[in-house]
């Protein structure tokens, strides 16, 4: 599958997973702007009094009404209410289909990297799979302890270095001076021990992305092909 193949399908994923319900403001937030009850439409001219009716042996008894008449306005300003989902989303639903099918830590890495979902879930699955195809990889001597625990913390900052690149075409990767003083590791140590191994890990998550993406626009195209031969 070429690039461009690819870039149409991220641009595609990114407006399925676009959230284009800010354009109108929910119930809850409409109300808290502009209450739809006017306390000013029947004034207030003490408590109303409320006539019950006594029973056997009783005569008539009169309470005081905890409430006052209010005026409400109605709530939504037009005749007939807003669709509940808008054209544009609508034509999107055989992409979000199609993700909803994919592997737990591929949509979970599509969500985070295309639909900007911050979800702590999407952000363990998408690690703990990174993590177990690097050490499956790994066919060197047994790091040590303190340079594992270090490269355990690389996992997360290499997705967030990979989903920035894939989003932004201005982004700059992180300089490996900079990096090292992160890790609070000498540059010498950092090019020598860690170096290659961030490189093996950008590299999981690319791969990662990449396989994702063709994924998707593999079983898009069988659904939609499904689709034209129900027709």
């Amino acid at each position: 599958m070429n690039l461009q193949a690819i870039e149409y399908t991220r641009i595609e994923v990114r407006r399925a997973l676009a959230n284009l319900s800010e354009g109108t403001k929910g119930q809850l937030q409409a109300f808290s702007d502009h209450p739809p009850a006017d306390k000013n439409k029947t004034p207030r001219c003490g408590q109303p009094l409320i006539e019950l009716e006594g029973g056997e042996g009783c005569g008539r008894s009169l309470v005081k009404a905890l409430t006052t008449p209010v005026y409400v306005l109605e709530t939504r300003s037009r005749r007939r209410p807003f669709p509940p989902i808008q054209d544009l989303e609508f034509s999107y639903t055989s992409w979000r289909r199609v993700i909803n099918s994919l592997d737990d830590y591929q949509q979970a890495w599509i969500r985070y990297c295309y639909g900007f979902d911050l979800n702590f879930r999407y952000q363990t699955l998408i690690c703990q799979h990174v993590w177990n195809e690097f050490q499956n990889c790994q066919v060197e001597k047994k790091l040590q302890s303190r340079v594992v625990k270090k490269v355990v913390g690389l996992v997360w900052l290499a997705a967030q270095d990979v989903a920035a690149a894939r989003n932004n075409d201005t982004y700059k990767e992180y300089a490996g001076a900079a990096l090292s003083r992160m890790m609070s590791v000498d540059r010498s140590t950092w090019l020598r021990v860690y170096a290659s191994r961030w490189a093996s890990l950008k590299a999981a998550f690319v791969e990662l992305d990449t396989h994702a993406l063709q994924t998707i626009l593999i079983r898009r195209e069988e659904l939609e092909e499904a689709k034209a031969l129900e027709i």
